[in-house]
C-alpha cells in the first residue's frame, strides 16, 4: 500500500490486512486486562490481582511488539533518497546507490552498488514473501 503527501514522495507501510489481524489480536488481550482489573475491583483479592497484573504485562509486551513490528516499519522514497525503517534500524540510501531490488525472506532487498543488500520489512507480506504487484511499485518508483 503506497501513500502519498508530505516531505517522502512515496511510503510504503507493512500489509494492510495484517495490520488489521495483529489489531484485532491486541484488542481482544487488553479487552482481557480491562476484564481482569474489573473482576479484582467487583472482588478485590491477591489472585485476582495477580492475574490482572499478568494481563497487563502481556498486553503492554503485545502493544511494543505491534507497534515495532507493523506500525513502525516503514519505506520512504524522496527526491534524491530511499528511508528504509525497520523494526530495530533506519537506513538511509541514496537513489543512485541501487541497482535492483528483489524479493527476500523478510521483504524486499534493495541491493547496492556496494555489493550489499538492505532488507526493508515493511515491504514484506505475510507469506513471507512481497506480492508481485508491490515489488513492480517500488521498481517502477526507482526507475529500475
Amino acid at each position: 500500500m503506497s501513500e502519498h503527501g508530505g516531505d517522502a514522495g512515496v511510503v510504503w507501510r507493512v500489509h494492510p490486512s495484517l495490520v488489521l489481524y495483529a489489531g484485532v489480536f491486541w484488542a481482544l488481550i487488553v479487552l482481557a486486562a480491562l476484564g481482569a482489573w474489573l473482576a479484582w475491583l467487583v472482588s478485590p483479592g491477591g489472585a485476582r490481582a495477580v492475574h490482572a497484573d499478568v494481563v497487563t504485562v502481556i498486553a503492554s509486551v503485545v502493544s511494543l511488539a505491534w507497534w515495532c513490528l507493523l506500525i513502525r516499519p516503514r519505506v520512504e522514497l524522496r527526491h534524491d533518497l530511499v528511508v528504509i525503517v525497520n523494526p530495530l534500524a533506519t537506513y538511509e540510501l541514496r537513489r543512485e546507490d541501487i541497482v535492483a531490488v528483489t524479493d527476500g525472506l523478510h521483504g524486499a532487498q534493495f541491493h547496492r552498488r556496494d555489493g550489499f543488500k538492505t532488507t526493508a520489512v515493511a515491504l514484506g507480506d505475510k507469506s513471507a514473501g512481497i506480492k508481485r504487484g508491490r515489488l513492480a511499485e517500488v521498481r517502477k518508483a526507482l526507475a529500475l
